[in-house]
Parts: C-alpha cells; structure tokens; sequence
C-alpha cells in the first residue's frame, strides 16, 4: 500500500474500528500521522454514521455499564453477547449515569457527583472539574428543588459542552429560579449563562442531543405541574427556543423525547394505552412531524410505562426499542407490530445507541496524548537520534578495525558486544 495516495490509503481505512485503527498506527509515521489526524477522525466518524457501523447498545445498570454490538447477528438471530466496560469513575457503590452521548464520547456521573466525558473506543477520558451552586446563598427561603444535564456538540466552535441547569423553588408558588452552567471541553472550563425560562419538572431527565441543540420537556411553572412544552438550547449562540410539536388530537398524555439517526422523536404516552412514536425529519420544519408507529399495551410484557427508539436496523425496516428498562425489542415498521424481544438482557438497564470514533477528550491532542507540536519535536529527535547513530557507526565501521573500536570503548567506558 505504500504506492498508494493518502487519500486512498484514508479511505480504506476509516472502514476499520476503532481499536483495529489504534493498532495500524504502528505501522509507520505516515499512517500514525493520518490516523491522528484532525481530517481523518471526523472522515471516520461520518463513515460510522452514514452506514450505520461501528454502531453499539450502552447497558448501564445501577453498577455495571456493558456493550453489545449492533450487527446483523442482533437482527437476524439475536444472538446477544454483553462485555463489561470498565468506566473511569469508580466509587465505593460504582454507581453510574450516563448523562449523554455524542460522536462517540460519554458523559457520566458517579453518585458523588463526580462527572467525566469519556471514549470508551479509545480508553481516554477527562475529569470535569467540580462544580458548586452559587445560588445556595438562597438556604432557608429557597431550596435546589430539580437538577437535570446534558451534553452535546458545538459544531461552530468544535467543542464539547456539557449542561447543568439547577433549579429553585420557593419565595411563592409561580416563583423559581434557574441556574445554568456550561462546561466548555476546549476551553476546561464552567461559566454561567442565560437562566432557563420554563420550570424542569422531571428530575433527572437529561437533555436529548441533535442538529446543534439539547432539548428538554418542560412546563410554564412550578404550579401547573404540567410539562408540554419542548424547549431547545442552541449550543452555538446558547440561546433558547421552543421547538413546534406535531399536531396530535388527544392532549391528556405525557411527553418525552428522543433521537433516531440525528432525527429528534416526539413520544406522547398515554399511560396504560399506547405510545405514539412521531419523528421530525426535517429539522425545525413542523410540517415534517411524521408518526413513525404506535405501540399498544397489549404487543408489551408488563405496564407500558416507558417507550425509547434507540435505531434503525440495517435495512431500515425495524427500529430497536426500549421498554420500560426491562426489555429491547424489534418493532417492524411494515408489519406495524413488535416483531421479537432480545434475550439476555440485565434485570434493569437504561440503553443508549453509541457510535464508535476516534474523537479526543484533549482537544489538540493526538491520540498518544501528545499535541501536534509535541510529536513534530519527538519525531525531529529521532529522525536526529537516527541520522547521528548511522554517522557514527559509519565511521567507526570504515575507519577502525576491530581492534581499535574496543580500546576506544574500554577507554570510554563502554561495554563492546
């Protein structure tokens, strides 16, 4: 492959996975300067998303978080087979959360709090720096009544960001107060922006990430108790905007989120009945609201309280489903019915579809953790290291016998072999 161009050698291979792509950057300094890369990570990135490979299911469990692999043998034979990941944020419960997912990185949580953005494909991961509320100032007339996150992809600044709105209740029945936090990967560092101005009212329901924004269910005020409003976050301006629901006749249901292949889904549960699934495919086009399908209590095992699309199979025929945690299922869109459940699964579990990529925790790193002018230096020095052996050995080669080169070594100090 050496007579081949970059680019082709480029091509061929953002088709591997990631830790076949960590063991060909051993090959040469062309390639492990390829594969490092900025070009080459987001070409392989937009590769695993436009065929759908190099995708995974994420199992978190109250301590365990395992993968399976999202293959034809998943469709076909639902033939399961779960591996353990050891997650960096271990803690005397190992308690975890998965806070968000996003080109193949993984936001967590441990229950003391502690918060990381991790790529489990590469083994890397960065600690986010402790976070205190400043509204705590507020104790005894106001009290931290919900916190939820998120974490998603600026693509203007490229920069990772993860979410923290905090929120108070108190002082009145209509009277709360938000407190939202941005963490910047690039820049390793919080700052405060814009209060949110709608009332979270579903503790720990973490934002859903797509086309540049987070979005979360939300309602006017604390008093309503009502959350039917879907309120966005740009991560480029930070600013926030309602997103147009799609047109359903029956209001009395609850509302709840989520992403199939970059698209945002609207679920309307109507608890004990159905759920609808719609899905926006054009983003921020109402007209584009589409019902993808329903599921009725009848086609489920158990109280339908919970529905999450998690992605299309490889034929775009069926969608894999989340049922109340207990469960992944097949839903086939032709057949308008839940085709098979999988087997194996943990007793209770929360999924997240998960993409395999090469994208850095160190923005401006490579991944051996060195930055660009760091491994320009290094590969000066052994080019230099290089370049003076072979002019020394030259000599000593041409120029001295045998003989000589061991009293010149005895003379030194050196060991002659």
């Amino acid at each position: 492959m050496s007579s081949l161009p970059l680019e082709m050698i480029a091509e061929i291979l953002c088709r591997l996975q990631a830790k076949e792509l960590l063991c060909c950057r051993s090959v040469s300094k062309p390639w492990c300067a390829l594969i490092d890369g900025p070009n080459f990570v987001k070409l392989h990135l937009k590769h695993s998303v436009d065929t759908s490979s190099n995708l995974y299911i994420i199992l978190r469990t109250t301590s365990h978080v395992h993968y399976m692999s999202f293959d034809e043998n998943l469709v076909l034979n639902d033939c399961v087979t779960l591996k353990e990941l050891n997650h960096p944020l271990m803690c005397y419960n190992h308690g975890i959360k998965v806070l968000g997912s996003v080109n193949g990185l993984l936001c967590i949580s441990n229950v003391v709090d502690d918060i990381a953005v991790w790529n489990p494909s590469i083994r890397k991961h960065r600690v986010v720096p402790f976070l205190p509320i400043e509204l705590k100032r507020y104790f005894g007339t106001k009290s931290c009544s919900v916190y939820v996150f998120g974490f998603g992809y600026d693509s203007i600044r490229d920069d990772y960001k993860v979410v923290r709105i905090a929120q108070f209740g108190g002082g009145g029945k209509r009277s709360f107060e938000s407190e939202v936090k941005v963490y910047s990967l690039r820049k390793q560092s919080w700052r405060r922006i814009g209060d949110m101005p709608y009332c979270v009212l579903y503790p720990g329901a973490n934002g859903v990430f797509t086309n540049g924004a987070l979005h979360w269910v939300v309602g006017e005020n604390p008093e309503s108790n009502v959350a039917n409003i879907v309120v966005a976050l740009d991560l480029g301006v930070e600013d926030y905007r309602e997103v147009l629901q799609p047109e359903y006749k029956d209001k009395n249901c609850y509302i709840d989120l989520g992403i199939l292949r970059g698209c945002l889904c609207f679920l309307a549960n109507f608890l004990g009945q159905r759920v609808d699934v719609w899905i926006m495919k054009e983003y921020g086009v109402r007209e584009s609201w589409t019902k993808l399908f329903s599921v009725a209590q009848g086609e489920v095992n158990g109280f339908l309280r919970s529905l999450k699309p998690l992605a299309y199979s490889k034929s775009g025929n069926e969608v894999l489903i989340e049922h109340d945690n207990l469960d992944l299922c097949w839903y086939d869109l032709k057949r308008k019915q839940i085709k098979n459940r999988i087997p194996g699964m943990p007793y209770s579990f929360e999924a997240d579809a998960f993409v395999e990529s090469l994208i850095s925790v160190n923005p401006n790193r490579h991944l051996d953790g060195r930055t660009q002018d760091e491994n320009e230096d290094m590969n000066m020095r052994d080019d230099f290291l290089s370049e003076g052996f072979k002019l020394v050995l030259i000599k000593f080669t041409r120029r001295n016998s045998r003989a000589n080169i061991e009293k010149r070594a005895d003379t030194c100090g050196w060991r002659f072999c």
